[in-house]
């Protein structure tokens, strides 16, 4: 495995300051009550004490709560919770603040934030890199618009789709077999077939402005709807198409067929199409090992996520 050395890491402090034009010595609120200070002050705490978090919480206007896990090549890890004391630290900050708490996270795949309804924001980055405070930062003072989108899916509770000791890690004396025996009912697709429903979906994003879809049109060929900024700032909303097969085809309901980015400015609107392949409509014949064109009725969704309950549907025959 390589390394590398990065030559400077903004911490999420500094950088904070920095966007609050604040200098060295100048600004840090020590004891005082956010109503005491003259001017715009920051101050910061380590999390291992959970009630001088709260304290601190109280005295200010704003709390920002950092928890983070991590992976490496020699092990799994334990589990989807994120590390130390975090979910004791995040409640006690949102029990102090409310919704006046934002949680910064930090993770290299799905974690557990049974907190999410007590605070009023989640920020959410995969390996973020050492720009990491300064693109926090820019998002959590608005200079930049978020429009990421989730590519996993964050369960509510571990092992929420019931996986087994023989499915995994797999079970035997001397070597242990896994049976991969959920078949396609992989990751969000798992959500889909048992109509359940996660903390938070694949293709979850949100934005400082909000978004809505109308006018589906639903062709073999293509897919096409109108997005339309329906809020106050400039954003990019990420429209998804999913297919579901004829029951006979044996697949998974509402499988991700297509993605797009609309950048619009408020009140404007644009024409996303989606255009599908005969491959987009079949599925792999492990006995002539190729993919095999479904024929029929497939129900098209175009939403701004897995489980948009807002989705538009429709549907188009396969001939």
């Amino acid at each position: 495995s390589g390394a590398v050395v990065p030559a400077f890491v903004p911490s999420p402090y500094d950088a904070i300051r920095a966007r609050l034009g604040l200098s060295a010595g100048t600004g840090d609120c020590g004891l005082l009550d956010a109503s005491e200070a003259e001017g715009p002050c920051v101050a910061q705490s380590d999390g291992d004490d959970t009630l001088a978090a709260y304290e601190l919480a109280r005295r200010s206007d704003i709390a920002i709560v950092f928890v983070a896990t991590s992976s490496g090549e020699g092990s799994d890890r334990a589990s989807l919770s994120f590390d130390g004391n975090a979910d004791l630290l995040v409640r006690a900050v949102a029990a102090a603040k409310g919704r006046r708490t934002v949680v910064a996270c930090v993770a290299p795949g799905a974690a557990l934030t049974p907190w999410a309804g007590e605070v009023g924001a989640v920020t959410y980055a995969f390996l973020p890199g050492q720009e990491y405070a300064d693109g926090l930062a820019d998002v959590l003072f608005g200079d930049v618009n978020p429009s990421a989108h989730l590519p996993l899916t964050l369960p509510r509770a571990e092992n929420e789709v019931g996986f087994t000791d023989a499915m995994w890690p797999g079970v035997g004396d001397k070597q242990r077999v896994a049976s991969y025996s959920e078949g396609l009912l992989v990751g969000y697709r798992w959500y889909n077939a048992h109509n359940a429903t996660p903390a938070f979906p694949f293709g979850h994003g949100l934005s400082y402005t909000t978004f809505a879809l109308a006018g589906l049109r639903a062709s073999p060929t293509r897919v096409t709807v109108t997005v339309t900024n329906t809020g106050r700032r400039p954003g990019a909303a990420a429209p998804q198409l999913y297919l579901t097969f004829p029951p006979s085809a044996g697949e998974p309901p509402g499988q991700l067929r297509g993605f797009a980015q609309a950048q619009l400015q408020p009140g404007e609107s644009a024409e996303v199409r989606f255009p599908l392949r005969a491959r987009d409509m079949s599925v792999w014949n492990a006995t002539t090992h190729a993919w095999q064109p479904v024929h029929g009725s497939f129900g098209v969704a175009v939403g701004l996520s897995s489980r948009d309950a807002a989705a538009l549907r429709g549907a188009f025959r396969s001939p």
